[in-house]
C-alpha cells in the first residue's frame, strides 16, 4: 500500500521487478486523486493489514477495513482503494535497510524501504555487495545492492535471483567484486 507502512508477511515472492504485491494499491478521494504522505501526511499512521493482494487499512485502534473512518482522520472525504498493478516502484526494484539502520534515526528515513534485513551488527556491506537471503544450500534470493538513495537509509538493490522470501531466513553478505 503505498504511504502506509507495510505488512510484515511470514513469507513474499521476490521477482526481477521487485515483490509481488508491492505497493500494488493506492488510497484514492472520490475523484480519483491518489494520497500520498507528501499529501497526506496522516496515511504514515495508518495500520495495515490483511494481505498484498486484498489490504485492509484502519486508524490506529480501529477496525481493519473501516474506511470511512480513515477518511475521517484524514479529513478526505469518501476514500477507496484502488489496485496500481505497476506499483510504486522507486529506482530499483527493491530498497533494502538493515535492522540497524531502521532503529538508528541518524541513518536516515527508513521508511521507504521494501525489504529489511538483519546482518547481525552496525556495520555495512559497501555497493556492488551481495546478499544471499535464505539457505545457501537449497536456492537462495540474491540481491545486489546499488546506489545509495539520497535522502533515506539503505540502498537500491537488483534482483540477481528471485525467490521465496522467509522471515528470519539468514543473511550472508558477500563483498563486491573488483
Amino acid at each position: 500500500m503505498k504511504s502506509v507502512a507495510g505488512l510484515r508477511p511470514d513469507e513474499a515472492e521476490l521477482r526481477p521487478d521487485g515483490l509481488l504485491g508491492d505497493r500494488g494499491h493506492v488510497l484514492v478521494t472520490a475523484d480519483g486523486t491518489v494520497l500520498t504522505a507528501k499529501t497526506a501526511p496522516l496515511l504514515r499512521t495508518l495500520d495495515l493489514g490483511g494481505s498484498a493482494a486484498d489490504p485492509l487499512l484502519a486508524v490506529p485502534g480501529g477496525r481493519p477495513g473501516d474506511l470511512e473512518a480513515v477518511a475521517a482522520l484524514l479529513g478526505s472525504g469518501p476514500v477507496r482503494l484502488r489496485a496500481d498493478p505497476a506499483g510504486a516502484r522507486q529506482v530499483a526494484p527493491v530498497h533494502v535497510v538493515t535492522r540497524a539502520q531502521r532503529e538508528d534515526p541518524a541513518a536516515g528515513d527508513a521508511s521507504r524501504a521494501n525489504l529489511v534485513v538483519d546482518l547481525g551488527g552496525p556495520g555495512e556491506p559497501a555497493a556492488g555487495a551481495e546478499l544471499v537471503l535464505g539457505d545457501p544450500d537449497a536456492a537462495p534470493v540474491r540481491l545486489r545492492l546499488g546506489a545509495r538513495p539520497r535522502h533515506c537509509a539503505g540502498w537500491f538493490a537488483e534482483v540477481v535471483v528471485g525467490g521465496t522470501l522467509r522471515r528470519g531466513a539468514p543473511v550472508q553478505v558477500l563483498p563486491a567484486h573488483g
